[in-house]
């Protein structure tokens, strides 16, 4: 009877634990950040600056950072919550360079108040230091 009633709770528990690793992996839903460019089509802009955000900061913040990966270096655009990384948003491949910086193509998915979205480019200063990430509306069918 014990050993049943034990196994009823631990499958209550993996299946909670499976839902909540599926909502962080689909990007779950947070608010639009207080700062944002509108772009042509219903995307927005976000800038980044590579600086840390504080373990004890509050809300939502963006921050870029470099990554340096067996000789190559990597870009993220990082959301963190309430000062913990929830998200982060790869530059995959070079777009295009200009004597500004570098224009990548930029990877993953959020979900902003209930809207899809989708990373589609990540632009880094020729410091390294600033940016921006853009993101396109996902069209639902």
């Amino acid at each position: 009877m014990r050993d049943a009633r034990f196994r009823q709770y631990f499958w209550i528990f993996i299946v909670v634990l499976a839902v909540l690793l599926v909502k962080i992996r689909i990007g779950g839903s947070v608010p639009y950040p207080p700062s944002y460019d509108k772009l042509p089509g219903g995307g927005i802009r976000i800038h980044v600056n590579a600086k840390p955000v504080p373990t004890d900061s509050i809300g939502e913040a963006w921050n870029l950072e470099k990554h340096v990966q067996n000789g190559q270096v990597i870009y993220t655009a990082n959301l963190y919550m309430s000062g913990r990384e929830q998200l982060l948003f790869p530059g995959i491949g070079v777009k295009q360079r200009t004597p500004q910086g570098v224009l990548y193509d930029a990877s993953g998915k959020i979900r902003f108040d209930g809207q899809d979205y989708e990373a589609v480019d990540l632009f880094v200063d020729r410091s390294g230091t600033a940016g921006y990430i853009d993101f396109a509306k996902v069209k639902t069918s």
